[in-house]
């Protein structure tokens, strides 16, 4: 059905009241507010609020009052924005006070909340078969102005001169920063001066932090301890955050309808200016804030653009030197790690060492540059040999560094190499403050073999359990004493284990079984599987490690390792070692 307009000192246009017919309309005065050049964002702001209006008007329309049809009327002045819509169905009460209501499902309720808080004014006029709803809204796009030729050009003589100052204020920012000023205080200076070229009282420059979760301050003119240190974007409905999630200039004035823990009331009730976001390559630089202590600021042209201009390339310049700073601390600690690394291997074996009895062969690999894991294989005195793992509880330098001091303390207490649970204990003692301190603890397992490779004794720190095969089956020793830095006065204990009927022996890490993969984990039945295997081919030392990583290899591949992972395998023989030199320990960084 097409929709007459009457002719009319603004817009006005009856129509049927049905549901299709209140729509048509509201598309009707939506196009004729674009008509008169009122903003898209306030049109879509004025059709959502129609929308609802215009249902509320025809939705509960009897048959008899639908006969008559609904009116909906507009006028423009330079201020506001006036929409009256009459209908003749039986009308409502209207609420004294419009809440969101709590039930979703209340979409009258829900209608008139989102009227009443689009809009500054609205009245409800209902009477004997006809109701009146009047909306009113200050005008957010300003009426044009007829073109006078003299003031266009004094206008435009009067952007280019703007624009020439912005840019010269630029080449001068430019120029300052290239004298490696610090951000702050490059800031500070560029603040009060940008104040006084805005004419504003205030400014505030918050800078978004690196997660963009928050906007802590950078710097204010004229400085103060005024503002607040950091403004949280994920929870707040401040001006300054509203600016930065909506990447939307937010003005406000007098009239603004502060939240209440809003830091810009701490300005004053009568305050009035303009949150602008700041951006930098797509990415949210921060917010500068401009105010004035009066009810309403009304900026020159030129005074916005410096705002916006100067303002924009200020945040550009000040997100670049962050980035830039914080490559540099990267590349920074990048170096520190690696130095780190290399520490930290030099403190493993070049080469593990060989009897003719016994043969060994291990594999080292961490998460990052460094790691908490360590292993050794010490060859003592008297021919026997001292095997070591260890597990230093998380990642990264801290790890690494208590991993340092346990081979320090480790290497000093070799004369108690042949009583396992002795050294543990002592190495609790000597550890026990500083692990305390750090809340951390190490999993170790010491395992100490005979000469000729026929007794083995073993103590474990809250490790994994050693594994031992003949190639038909598989023991496990469970040394289970707490993990060091757990108590000081821990007891740790000796298990004994003939190793004649034994051939291969394999000691790890948790990283080695906590590998994720597509079917599940490496778990313990596969390592006993693998090991059960290894004996029964008789793998020598260096092949079972290289048959071991392949298998933890192709676990890591098919999924993410979270963590280091280190093991090493000893195998007992009667043949003097025939490995070739520097095969005997393998290290990897993932």
């Amino acid at each position: 059905m097409s929709l007459p307009q009457q002719q009319f000192d603004g817009f006005r246009l009856d129509f049927p009241a049905t549901l299709d017919d209140a729509r048509a309309a509201v598309r009707a005065v939506v196009q004729w507010l674009t008509d008169q050049k009122i903003g898209a964002d306030e049109c879509q702001q004025w059709e959502l609020v129609l929308a609802e209006a215009a249902n509320n008007a025809v939705l509960y329309a009897t048959p008899d009052q639908a006969r008559h049809p609904a009116r909906i009327e507009a006028a423009l002045t330079h201020e506001e924005i006036e929409i009256r819509i009459t209908d003749h169905t039986s009308g409502f009460d209207w609420p004294e006070h419009v809440e969101l209501p709590e039930d979703d499902e209340s979409e009258h309720g829900r209608g008139l909340f989102i009227i009443s808080t689009l809009t500054d004014h609205v009245s409800y006029l209902r009477g004997q078969g006809q109701n009146v709803l009047c909306l009113r809204s200050r005008r957010k796009t300003p009426p044009p102005v007829k073109e006078n030729t003299e003031e266009t050009l004094d206008l435009m003589t009067a952007e280019v001169a703007s624009c020439y100052e912005t840019l010269a204020n630029i080449f001068r920012l430019i120029a300052d920063a290239g004298n490696d000023v610090e951000p702050v205080a490059l800031a500070t200076r560029w603040l009060e001066e940008l104040r006084e070229l805005a004419g504003a009282d205030f400014l505030i420059l918050r800078m978004a932090s690196s997660d963009v979760s928050a906007l802590p301050l950078l710097g204010c003119a004229p400085d103060t301890s005024l503002w607040e240190a950091q403004l949280d974007l994920r929870g707040t409905d401040f001006v300054e955050t509203r600016a930065a999630k909506t990447r939307q200039d937010q003005w406000f004035d007098s009239s603004t309808s502060f939240a209440s823990a809003d830091p810009l009331l701490k300005a004053g009730e009568h305050i009035s200016g303009l949150a602008h976001p700041l951006e930098s390559g797509g990415d949210l630089a921060g917010v500068l804030t401009v105010g004035a202590y009066k009810p309403m600021w009304e900026p020159s042209a030129r005074e916005l653009n410096v705002v916006r201009s100067l303002g924009d390339f200020l945040g550009a310049l000040l997100h670049g030197l962050h980035r830039r700073d914080e490559a540099n601390q990267a590349r920074l600690m990048k170096r520190e790690l690696q130095i780190a690394a290399e520490i930290q291997r030099s403190l493993l074996p070049a080469e593990l060492p060989q009897t003719p009895f016994v043969h060994c062969a291990a594999h080292l690999a961490t998460v990052g540059e460094v790691g908490g894991d360590y292993l050794d294989a010490i060859l003592l005195a008297d021919g026997s040999m001292l095997f070591v793992v260890a597990d230093v509880m998380g990642k990264g330098v801290p790890a690494a560094l208590f991993a340092t001091a346990f081979h320090s303390l480790l290497h000093s207490h070799l004369d108690l190499a042949s009583r396992p649970s002795r050294l543990m204990h002592r190495l609790n003692q000597s550890m026990f403050a500083e692990l305390d301190r750090a809340d951390m603890f190490i999993t170790a397992q010491l395992v100490h073999v005979s000469a000729d490779g026929h007794a083995l004794q073993v103590c474990g720190a809250g490790h994994a359990p050693l594994l031992l095969s003949n190639g038909r089956q598989i023991q496990e020793v469970t040394a289970d004493g707490p993990p060091l830095g757990v108590t000081d006065d821990a007891a740790y204990q000796d298990f004994s284990v003939s190793l004649v009927t034994h051939t291969h022996v394999l000691m790890h890490t948790d990283g080695l079984s906590d590998v994720v993969s597509g079917g599940g984990i490496l778990s313990r039945e596969d390592l006993h599987e693998w090991l059960q295997s290894t004996a029964a081919t008789g793998l020598p030392a260096g092949a079972a490690r290289d048959s071991l990583h392949r298998l933890h290899r192709s676990a890591v591949d098919a999924a993410q390792q979270q963590d280091d992972a280190t093991f090493l395998v000893v195998t007992r023989g009667s043949q003097p070692h025939t490995a070739s030199p520097q095969n005997s320990l393998s290290h990897a960084k993932r």
